[in-house]
Parts: C-alpha cells; structure tokens; sequence
C-alpha cells in the first residue's frame, strides 16, 4: 500500500469528501422548522433539503423520490459535527488504499453501489417492519463507509488499524468485529438513532460486488490463460512445421554444412531461423545419447549413427 501522493488529492476519494462538505454547508443554511407528517411531510427540525435528499420510504413509495436511493449519503446530520467527521476520516483512511488498489473508476462504482445498497436495505426493512422510521429520514455516508471497511479488510487482511486510536487491531478481525456489533444492535439493541441496518446493508453489498467481480476476474483469467497456451501451442507447431525433416540423408547434410561454417566463419554464419532450428533440436533431444568418442562428420559412421543431432549439438554450441 503506497502513501498519499498529488494523484491522490485529485483522485475521486477527495471528490466524493468535498461534495460531502459543501452538501453539509448547504444544510446548515437550509435548516428550517417543518411541520409534524405522520404522512411523509417535513418533520420538526427537518430541512428542505433533508426532507428531499434524505431517504425516507414513506416519499419513495408516496412520491416517488427514487433518487433519495442515493443522494442520502451525501447528507450529515447539522446537529452533530462529528456525524460526518468520522464518515469523512473513514473515507479518507480506507478509500485511498482502495482507490489505489483499485483504480478511480471501479472504486467510485464500488462506493455508489454499497451506499445505494444500504439505502435500499433500509427501505426494505422499513417498509416490511412498519413503525416511524417507514416516515423518518435517514442521512449519512455510513452504509457506503461499511462497504469501504470490507473492502480493506479484503484487500489488506493483515494491515494493523488502531480501534479507538491506541487499540491495535487487524482489519480482517475489525470487518469481523463491526459487522457482528452491527448485527446484534439491530437485533437486540432496540430504538436508536443510529442505522444498524444501514452499516449491515454496506457491508451485504460490499460482499455482492466481490462475488460477482471475484467470478468475472476468474473467468477473465481462464479465458487469458487459454489464449497464451494457444499462442504457445501455436508457435511450437510453427517451428515444427519449419524444421527440416532430421531423419533423412539431406537433414543430415544441412546441419553438416551448418556446422562446416559456424567453424569457419563463427556464430554470425547462422540465421535467426537457424538458431531457432537448434534451440528446438535441443529440446528435443536432451535425453538422448552420451559422449561419442568421433568427431562429426569425420567417420563413415556418423551418416547413420542414432545420436547425429545429439553429436551436432554438441559440437556446433563449441562455436556458439
């Protein structure tokens, strides 16, 4: 994992933190006393731009906001400060390893389809258990910061973080950790302001995208290891296609008249094609044969005996 760089700071994880931030100023100017809507109106001490960006179900079914699906996780509760901080910090730590890792284009991807997950888990869930938070908006960047969670503990398994700042942790045991807290909060934790189901609905998504990008990349790899055996295969067939047959009297006389001028005139004496007819020689006879007292070409014997190339190799790579 590399460090922050220039790159960095124009890289999409800067981007995704500064519309967060001037989204969050926009809200503290909007902030606004609505009225009380069981039905899906404004709330007391909802803003404008809560009651139209936040997600609440009600106004998805009622209205039709189908945009709230995203544009809540860009949104921060004006009330506390350390809402978004945290989120903001969390971004910053976790996305730029990722974004590194990763690239600018399948990490922006990754971020929208774990918040926009979340954000249809909370509906879902909402919607099937009824009470006030089918009416109650939800905001905040935390379903997409579980995502991000996940994603580092994939990525960098054994990487130490500090839980609490002075708590030494692995992230695979902090994605462990979390979603297990989020998990028995949701089910045993009762009310709270706090979107369990949210975090749980990050870290469901972040394990979608894997699957199905593990299962493409697979795939993927398959398909590029075939081609390069084929290619292979493919020029191994060329080079056999290429090669004199070895096995009759003219083979026998083209490496002899080989050989006559690589000791006559040096290496330079042979083609590329040549060269590549002994490295394919050499291949295929490294088993065979053993020391030959002869010198080749030099006895009656040679045009006949078993081991010619084994002895032609041996005696043009003195030259070579």
């Amino acid at each position: 994992m590399n460090g922050f760089s220039r790159s960095d700071a124009r890289g999409v994880v800067f981007k995704i933190i500064a519309a967060n931030v001037v989204i969050f100023i926009l809200q503290i100017f909007s902030e606004s006393s609505g009225r009380p809507d069981p039905g899906g109106g404004m709330g007391p001490g909802v803003s404008p731009m809560t009651h139209f960006l936040g997600l609440t179900p009600a106004l998805v079914i009622g209205k039709g906001y189908l945009w709230q699906f995203f544009s809540y996780m860009f949104l921060h509760s004006t009330h506390s400060f350390f809402h978004i901080f945290f989120n903001m910090y969390a971004i910053l730590i976790f996305g730029i390893p990722i974004e590194q890792a990763w690239g600018s284009r399948r990490f922006l991807l990754y971020y929208v389809f774990c918040g926009t997950g979340a954000g249809v888990a909370i509906f879902l869930i909402n919607l099937i258990s009824g009470g006030m938070g089918f009416y109650l908006p939800t905001i905040g960047a935390s379903g997409a910061v579980f995502g991000l969670l996940l994603a580092f503990g994939v990525l960098y398994p054994n990487m130490e973080l500090l839980l609490f700042f002075f708590i030494p942790i692995k992230a695979k045991y902090l994605v462990l950790l979390y979603g297990g807290l989020e998990l028995y909060f949701e089910l045993f934790g009762g009310a709270s302001n706090i979107s369990h189901i949210g975090h749980l609905g990050g870290l469901f998504f972040g394990i979608v995208f894997f699957l199905i990008f593990q299962r493409r990349t697979l795939s993927f790899k398959g398909k590029i290891a075939q081609v390069r055996a084929q290619k292979k295969l493919n020029e191994y067939d060329s080079l056999m296609r290429a090669k004199p047959d070895y096995s009759d009297a003219r083979g026998r006389e083209e490496k002899l008249a080989m050989l006559t001028r690589v000791r006559a005139e040096g290496p330079e004496a042979l083609s590329d094609d040549e060269y590549q007819r002994i490295k394919l020689l050499s291949i295929m006879t490294e088993d065979r044969g053993g020391p030959c007292p002869e010198r080749l070409g030099e006895s009656a014997r040679c045009a006949s005996c078993e081991d010619f190339d084994v002895c032609f190799l041996r005696e043009i790579k003195r030259y070579l």
